[in-house]
């Protein structure tokens, strides 16, 4: 477990640490939970984000071609001469 060492006001780490007392919990473990809270928020923001771009596109509703499209008008290639 990696250790951290932060910079604050004085007035914010009294606010912590009330925080963490009426959590009861230890002020490590109160800015610990913060971090996790932060982690989940943000994990969370892209997995939100993924599915609205799921939820956008319906089957066979974009005017993206497929590759059977693009390659229709291809030549295929020449057999490759043997040795």
């Amino acid at each position: 477990m990696a250790q951290v060492t932060i910079y604050v006001e004085d007035s914010a780490l009294e606010a912590a640490r009330q925080a963490a007392a009426r959590a009861h919990m230890s002020l490590s473990q109160w800015f610990a939970q913060f971090a996790a809270a932060e982690q989940r928020r943000r994990s969370q923001s892209w997995n939100a984000f993924f599915a609205e771009l799921d939820a956008l596109q319906a089957d066979g509703d974009d005017d993206f071609p497929t590759l059977e499209s693009i390659r229709a008008h291809e030549v295929p290639d020449l057999p490759r001469e043997a040795l």
